[in-house]
């Protein structure tokens, strides 16, 4: 593997990233616990890298991987500034690009994210380009949805109500009833609260999206 410098750590939880700079050129330097785990996330990233929506693997060795590095807004940052201005038009376009996304996975990969975190991904020129791959995974569509459904109720600034918008538009894209995920989110809203340990009330939320129809429920009546 080529000679670099570190310039920045940016994570240090299930591996090690880095970004780094070589001849001038800055890149993205994952460091995995295993070869195995390398394979996993090159070998998707690679898949989807050919459409644009992913980073390109520069390089490989042992369990490192150097990938291309893309200068974007972070996923997270832009969603929760759209909920806490209540900008509409930049949550339903955040779902819909989100959507496209997740439907290269699907095309490319054979396989789901699994586990999305909006922090796992850029919007770019329009587009959003997702930048972890580790967690990708056999499994069905509606799973990455409820995820992103339960990723967006945890990240919404304010009342959970904010983030109506995207959730709206994200089953719309994906042609699918609030009840048909709501199972889904109820094992990802109680998996979210035990891992951090936060106090949510998640009786109160699935009642809340049991009650979702095509108009949205009103959240406002239901706090």
């Amino acid at each position: 593997m080529r000679s670099y410098e570190i310039v920045a750590t940016l994570s240090s939880k299930e591996k090690e990233v880095f970004k780094v700079r070589s001849q001038g050129e800055d890149y993205i330097l994952k460091v995995y616990p295993d070869e195995q785990s390398a394979d996993k996330e090159v070998d998707a990233a690679s898949k989807v890298s050919m459409t644009g929506y992913a980073p390109r693997v520069v390089e490989r060795e042992g369990n490192k991987a150097l990938f291309e590095y893309i200068e974007g807004d972070n996923f997270n940052e832009v969603f929760r500034l759209a909920t806490m201005t209540d900008d509409v038009q930049t949550m339903e376009m955040l779902a819909s690009r989100l959507s496209i996304f997740l439907q290269m996975i699907y095309s490319f990969s054979d396989n789901i994210m699994k586990k999305i975190d909006f922090n796992n991904f850029l919007v770019k020129d329009g587009r959003v380009i997702g930048v972890d791959f580790s967690q990708v995974d056999d499994g069905m569509p509606y799973e990455d949805l409820a995820s992103a459904i339960t990723c967006a109720l945890f990240n919404s600034v304010g009342e959970y109500y904010s983030c109506f918008p995207f959730i709206q538009k994200m089953l719309d894209c994906f042609k699918l009833s609030m009840m048909d995920v709501i199972n889904e989110i109820k094992l990802r809203l109680e998996q979210v609260s035990k891992r951090t340990k936060e106090s949510v009330d998640v009786e109160f939320l699935l009642d809340s999206l049991a009650n979702f129809d095509e108009k949205g429920v009103d959240w406002r009546k239901l706090i």
